[in-house]
């Protein structure tokens, strides 16, 4: 699925989750917006059934790029590993990265930045980040597309995005599991590779 313009964007598979969340849940095919989280995260807007626009945020590639191949993933690495992460320092990127009106750029080193302070534990950092890298995407989907009316994907991860959503004062978006499987079958069985088994009489 690809659209044209000046910024071309592609997705190659995620439209089979679209597929099942459209089966799964047939309300949202007249119209909504619905996210899917993952490495390249997918904000797809949705009209009488069929794609109509989509944008691509490649949040989880940055957490991995910054994670292994940048001097904030050291920290990490450095951090005792039987040291718990507090989910309070996902919550605390997610909000600064509301109120970044300077973009995300500027950001990211202050997850270093406030570990050299003494603000913030270095087993914390990753989810520090990974708070400023959702919460940006959020700021800007938001804005750009408005609520999200469901989040297809992983359970963990979409449940991340979740309780994103309702620090930022969107609460209440429903999470769709398994949504590939059932979009492959309805694919499928519309290319007649597979075949419904008759019913007995």
């Amino acid at each position: 699925v690809a659209t044209q313009g000046d910024r071309p964007d592609v997705m190659r598979g995620e439209e089979t989750q679209i597929v099942g969340a459209l089966a799964l849940h047939p309300h949202l095919a007249s119209r909504s917006v619905v996210v899917l989280p993952g490495t390249h995260s997918k904000w797809v807007h949705v009209v009488e059934g069929k794609i109509a626009d989509f944008t691509t945020y490649m949040t989880g590639e940055l957490f991995a790029v910054l994670r292994h191949h940048s001097i904030l993933g050291r920290l990490a690495i450095t951090a005792a590993d039987d040291q718990a992460a507090d989910t309070d320092a996902f919550s605390r990127g997610v909000l600064v990265a509301q109120d970044a009106a300077g973009g995300l750029a500027p950001l990211l080193f202050s997850a270093r930045a406030l570990v050299l302070a003494n603000r913030l534990a270095a087993s914390d950092c990753m989810e520090y980040l990974s708070g400023l890298l959702i919460g940006d995407e959020l700021r800007c989907g938001l804005l750009r597309d408005g609520r999200p009316s469901a989040l297809v994907g992983d359970e963990a991860l979409c449940d991340r995005y979740a309780s994103a959503l309702q620090l930022l004062g969107v609460p209440g978006v429903p999470v769709i599991v398994g949504a590939a499987d059932i979009g492959l079958w309805h694919i499928a069985r519309r290319a007649g590779l597979v075949r419904t088994p008759a019913r007995a009489t």
